[in-house]
């Protein structure tokens, strides 16, 4: 095995947020950050290996913490030697198909779960995985991995608006346990014993909830807006439910790293609003002149992308002198989120295609 391979290491990356400050990084996220990660490699371990599959390979060890955001390489004590010279080591393996699968979900999310079940053919490890990557998505500060011998600048990091994606492929696998879902409250049944609520989620999902008579009024004063719900989730013989909501609160934003095709520099807050009488989910940013409006949440997303495309056209084709004064004060808020010069090529990409 070449000297490189016994150098290389398992590279997380904490960027600055609310978790990380003068480059120091609350303890306790820390730990849940290398919990995730280590469960990932082993369910993939697992996956691929079976019993031959030895934790020691990809058994985790921090060597140093160095200056960044917050920087730490990670990886076994040896790695075990192979067979035959060019085999490929479970460690750069294991942790080759969790940056693979990381990639596919941020870039080519409907090609996740195919190379999911190709690459994770276990039916518990795969939702063990699924467990892992809904976990890093959740961090409150961008979570990057790479394996390699030097500090890398990037790495493969999963961005928040998979989680409702995520949380879809763990119901389908038929996961269990108290799970958190986002939607629109579209219904309610508060008689004869039962008191139910139903959303409709962001994927088009309806979802009923179960809850507590005591907290109706609670439920009675969301409906038709945007609501976050943590319950328990149980199986039904057609699909899913949450069980005893143990909360309830409503979704007054959503931030997105990403819009459609167009990657962001900064995320982007969006306010969140639901119009009843036209079925119109609702996505606006005053300050950015986007505003967003569909009768589900994907085509609320491409109505943002339509205004993504339409300012980046406008203020890339036509001279500042044509712009009037507001128009400019957009334009500059808009590209500390935007590079207008890469959008500028997606788009061409995207319609001289079609």
């Amino acid at each position: 095995m070449s000297g490189n391979n016994e150098n290389l290491k398992t590279w997380i990356m904490v960027k600055d947020g609310p978790t990380v400050k003068n480059h120091k990084i609350e303890g306790i996220t820390l730990a849940q950050l290398l919990i995730d990660i280590q469960r990932a490699y082993d369910n993939i371990g697992l996956s691929k290996y079976g019993k031959d599959y030895k934790k020691e390979d990809c058994r985790l060890y921090i060597d140093k913490i160095l200056p960044g955001s917050v920087a730490l390489p990670a990886g076994p004590l040896t790695h075990a030697p192979r067979l035959l010279e060019d085999e490929i080591t479970p460690y750069l393996e294991v942790t080759g198909t969790l940056e693979r699968l990381i990639n596919t979900l941020s870039l080519t999310p409907d090609l996740f779960q195919s190379q999911l079940e190709e690459e994770v053919t276990d039916p518990l490890a795969r939702i063990g995985v699924l467990k892992s990557l809904r976990s890093l998505s959740q961090s409150a500060s961008p979570v990057h991995i790479k394996t390699a011998v030097a500090q890398p600048h990037e790495g493969s990091s999963i961005p928040k608006h998979c989680i409702e994606q995520l949380n879809d492929l763990l119901f389908e696998y038929g996961a269990s346990g108290e799970m958190t879902r986002q939607g629109i409250i579209v219904g309610f049944h508060g008689e004869k014993g039962q008191h139910f609520f139903t959303i409709k989620t962001k994927s088009g999902s309806n979802i009923r909830c179960y809850f507590d008579p005591k907290d109706e009024d609670t439920v009675q004063s969301l409906i038709h807006k945007w609501v976050s719900v943590t319950g328990n989730v149980v199986r039904t013989q057609k699909n899913y439910k949450l069980e005893s909501v143990s909360n309830i609160m409503e979704y007054k934003t959503e931030e997105l790293t990403k819009i459609g095709e167009y990657p962001l520099l900064e995320p982007i807050e969006f306010q969140t609003s639901y119009n009843k009488e036209d079925n119109l989910w609702g996505m606006v940013n005053e300050e950015l002149a986007l505003y967003g409006y569909g009768e589900n949440y994907q085509k609320t997303i491409s109505s943002l992308v339509e205004e993504i495309e339409g300012h980046v056209l406008s203020f890339t084709t036509y001279p500042d002198e044509k712009h009037t004064k507001e128009s400019l004060v957009i334009k500059k808020k808009l590209q500390e989120h935007l590079d207008f010069t890469s959008a500028l090529a997606l788009i061409k990409e995207k319609y001289e295609a079609e």
